[in-house]
């Protein structure tokens, strides 16, 4: 054989330069792929029928030479549509329809917002806020990155919009083009690993049958069932991976904000302070002693308080529950019950703390009822107690808390940073409360976040045509009831016997749900009328019609690959390897060198098939399934920053002003590049990074 490869390894070689190839042409990505399993499927059947690939194989005792399409071409198509026909295509679309419903949903958020110019505000508050200190502007950029991505998930959104906001801001400030394309470029990628996260939402379609697979191939060696062998069933849900995903991305927008704030304090000439107008400090600092820090923890101290003891309540068993052979032991505290006293905890403090001037009976007063319900909710409320009781013996706490954070809320809005910045933050904690909470999953999720983004959006432009948007506040108020009757009743329909609590619970959640209806309508009314709600539906379908159409294409690939026997030559290889750390460690180097000339998606839905089944094969107590997936995760994230042709720098490359050149925008995002490789060496020695909040948060 050439240069002594055997049929398969030149068949991988051919696939490989028909798609790179395929991708350099200029074509569509799409259409590039499937072009390019066509071709190679092609070229591989001509030499198979001219005898120039095979492999040697012992038959009968003697080294005979095996066609890589043993049976000819025509039998390797028509198995290849069987295949296709018996699962693949299923594989794709009927199973996982569910999880990849959310795909458009997320885009149609994320595109919504930023048609909604929430993203200018938010840049633009926060330049006023940290502009002052040296880097002030790049991290701006990284705070608003963050909250774009975890309200969006669209990365193409946040770095055109901030490269057209920020990136001249930055440069007439005096600032490095490098660090200001390269700050812009990497923080619109967060979208890709902070929830809501696409990547993610892709990613947990394959990945839960990827360790599905892995474990009963693992337990067949072993030579028992899955569930004798874990004592659980091999189950990875997307929504356990947005838990995983959540800190980790936290992680990496932290280390890009000391990046910013080192560079800017050793190169002050390239990223100076920059004293905007309109910067005000509401006097905050003088009821403080002009002490920042004291600031920082009156505002901040309780919350964190607050979440630590929920940490060690968790891990002590106090919150929560466990399931032991069909019998569950509840905590002595509910977590949904805790995660609400935190959250109301917060704002009433930090409403204290900001506003120290105004008068402390009404928060006083939320503070007592928030400290009662953990009281009776430990006293009163058992852990399977229902709806009903919890909604009368809660009343008269959950009364006085609402009466505080009506005060609460009103105080802190007042403050321009936190009105601004709340309407994004309202709507994460929605979307990712009732995921992590384990309320709903991320498709019903996503919903709510769709429909939140199309009322905020339209509740901007009410304001902008000084309108009342009452409607919309209305529909706001009504999903929350929804939220939280879903979370506490029992709202099936269909059974015989519903209790009078139950009964009672629907009728709320259904005049909620029709209030709530009424306000989606009113919105998406209000955006079609300012011609608003067109540019979201299109930007949407074209986005979410790339997804699908290179999710089709990638299946034309992985079954090319298949066809020849590339599959199993690749599982064959992998498996050579003994430790599986090792292995995990060759297949992510692997990832990161085909970031640099393929998208996510194509990695996705081409590579992780055929890797997945071996390293989801590993001991889960060593490799935990969560921990693989969110490296894997980060890993693609790079390949939207890695040079010559990730997505953000031609996003960037885009709306950049004609004297910022391609190798600017390079040279920015190279040091980002090294900190991404920096956060997955964390992630990699600290695994306990990624499995904290599953095992802390209740399973969906």
């Amino acid at each position: 054989m050439l240069f002594g490869l055997n049929g398969v390894e030149i068949s991988l070689i051919i696939v490989a330069i028909s798609l790179f190839g395929g991708i350099l042409s200029g074509y569509p990505v799409a259409f590039a792929i499937s072009g390019s399993a066509f071709v190679s499927f092609a070229v591989i059947a001509v030499l198979n029928e001219a005898g120039l690939l095979y492999t040697m194989q012992e038959i009968g005792g003697q080294m005979q030479k095996v066609p890589v399409f043993e049976r000819g071409w025509e039998h390797a198509v028509l198995a290849t549509e069987s295949t296709w026909a018996q699962g693949v295509f299923s594989r794709a679309f009927g199973g996982n329809v569910e999880t990849l419903l959310a795909v458009p949903l997320f885009v149609l958020m994320g595109i919504a917002l930023e048609r909604s110019n929430i993203a200018e505000d938010l840049l633009t508050t926060m330049a006023k806020l940290f502009g002052s200190m040296p880097g002030g502007l790049a991290i701006s950029v990284v705070l608003v990155g963050t909250l774009l991505a975890a309200s969006t998930g669209v990365v193409g959104a946040t770095v055109v919009t901030m490269g057209l906001i920020a990136l001249p801001t930055m440069l007439r400030n005096g600032y490095s083009k490098s660090l200001a394309t390269g700050v812009i470029a990497t923080s619109g990628t967060l979208g890709q690993i902070i929830p809501p996260s696409i990547v993610i939402v892709l990613l947990g379609s394959i990945v839960g049958d990827m360790y599905a697979i892995g474990q009963e191939t693992r337990a067949d060696k072993l030579g028992m069932t899955v569930l004798e062998m874990l004592g659980e069933p091999a189950v990875l849900s997307t929504g356990t991976l947005f838990k995983a995903a959540f800190i980790p991305g936290v992680m990496l927008a932290s280390l890009y904000a000391l990046y910013a704030l080192g560079f800017a304090l050793l190169n002050r000439e390239k990223a100076p302070p920059v004293h905007l107008s309109g910067a005000d400090s509401y006097g905050l600092l003088s009821y403080y002693k002009n002490n920042p820090w004291l600031l920082l923890g009156a505002a901040f101290g309780p919350g964190l308080v607050l979440i630590l003891l929920w940490i060690i309540f968790a891990s002590t068993g106090v919150i929560g529950d466990v399931t032991v052979d069909d019998v569950t032991t509840y905590g002595v505290l509910s977590g949904g019950t805790y995660s609400l006293v935190v959250l109301s905890g917060f704002l009433l403090t930090f409403a204290m703390a900001v506003r120290p001037s105004y008068s402390l009976t009404p928060i006083v007063v939320g503070l007592i009822g928030t400290f009662l319900i953990v009281l009776f909710d430990w006293l009163f409320v058992a852990g399977d107690a229902s709806g009903g009781t919890k909604t009368l013996v809660y009343f008269i706490p959950a009364a006085m808390m609402v009466y505080g954070l009506k005060h609460a809320i009103v105080r802190v809005t007042e403050i321009e940073v936190i009105r601004v910045v709340s309407p994004p933050v309202i709507l994460i904690v929605a979307v990712l409360g009732s995921i992590l909470g384990g309320v709903t999953n991320p498709t019903a999720a996503a919903a709510l976040g769709a429909a939140g983004a199309i009322m905020l959006a339209a509740n901007r432009r009410l304001k902008d045509q000084n309108q009342s948007s009452k409607p919309v506040i209305w529909a706001s108020l009504g999903i929350v009831v929804m939220l939280l009757t879903r979370g506490n009743f029992d709202l099936r329909m269909t059974m015989e016997d519903i209790a009078f609590d139950d009964k009672l619970a629907i009728f709320v959640t259904l005049i909620a749900f029709h209030v709530a209806f009424f306000g989606l309508l009113y919105s998406c009314w209000i955006l079609f009328r300012e011609k608003v709600m067109s540019q979201v539906v299109r930007e949407t379908t074209k986005v979410t019609s790339m997804v699908f159409v290179i999710l089709i294409s990638s299946l034309f690939l992985s079954l090319t690959i298949r066809a020849f026997g590339g599959e199993h030559y690749i599982q064959e290889f992998l498996h050579s390897f003994d430790d599986p750390r090792t292995l995990l460690i060759v297949v992510m180097i692997v990832l990161f060198l085909l970031g640099f000339v393929l998208d996510f998606i194509e990695i996705i839905f081409i590579v992780i098939p055929i890797v997945g089944p071996v390293i989801y094969a590993a001991d889960p107590t060593l490799m935990p399934p969560t921990w693989i997936t969110i490296l894997i995760a980060v890993n693609l994230q790079t390949s939207f920053i890695t040079p010559p042709f990730g997505f953000a720098l031609f996003y960037l490359r885009g709306v950049a002003p004609s004297e910022v050149s391609t190798m600017d925008i390079y040279r920015g995002v190279i040091p980002f590049v090294i900190i991404q490789v920096i956060g997955l060496l964390i992630l990699w020695f600290f695994p306990s990074i990624t499995t904290l909040l599953p095992e802390l948060l209740p399973a969906n």
